[in-house]
């Protein structure tokens, strides 16, 4: 491995460390109210140093072919201390920043999609129940009115059969109408007597 190799291979190792401390913070941060003891918890931190890993030996790869020295782990520590020392409290700044930028990004989208798309289609559906509504109650309205103006000239005409009938003909309907109320009352007394089991 030539001189260049290793200072490339150091100085990549040396910004992975700092690399890795900014992702620390950033998880915490992100994740700073889970649960610690859940399962969840175990996989998130398991995926999350995984893929720190595979980062860094993807750069490492690219350095130097992914030959591990000793000075390789020392450049990560010191990468990650410097991290520490000199670049924290600015990272920590602007990740609150971005947080924030976000965070007002996220909620200024989902107003204008609530007030663009969401709001107009439940007024518009609330608008469509009220007019299926309202044609509704005109139609009842209508057909109810339709059908008494209809019955009208039909009982008009019952009445004039009714009078031109003769009366003997006029008692005998009226002795059978009385014959079948009073079967359909008897059978309703024999339905209170003899309730269905």
């Amino acid at each position: 491995m030539t001189l260049t190799t290793q200072f490339i291979t150091m100085l990549s190792m040396l910004a992975g460390g700092i690399y890795v401390g900014a992702a620390i913070d950033t998880f915490e941060r992100l994740f700073s109210q889970r649960n610690k003891k859940s399962w969840l918890e175990v996989f998130r931190q398991l995926f999350f140093w995984l893929f720190q890993a595979a980062f860094i030996f993807y750069i490492l790869y690219l350095a130097n072919y992914g030959e591990l020295r000793i000075y390789v782990f020392v450049a990560l520590i010191c990468g990650f201390a410097a991290y520490h020392a000199l670049f924290q409290g600015i990272y920590l700044k602007a990740l609150e920043l971005w947080i924030k930028i976000v965070t007002a990004i996220v909620k200024g989208v989902k107003t204008a999609i609530y007030r663009l798309i969401i709001w107009p289609i439940r007024m518009l559906i609330v608008i469509l129940i009220s007019l299926l509504f309202g044609v509704y109650k005109i139609l009842y309205k209508g057909i109810f009115i339709v059908l008494l103006v209809g019955f009208y000239p039909i009982k008009f005409v019952f009445l004039i059969i009714w009078r031109l009938l003769p009366k003997n003909l006029k008692k005998n309907l009226r002795q059978a109408a009385g014959f079948w109320v009073k079967i359909k009352n008897t059978m309703k007394n024999w339905k209170k007597i003899f309730p269905k089991k």
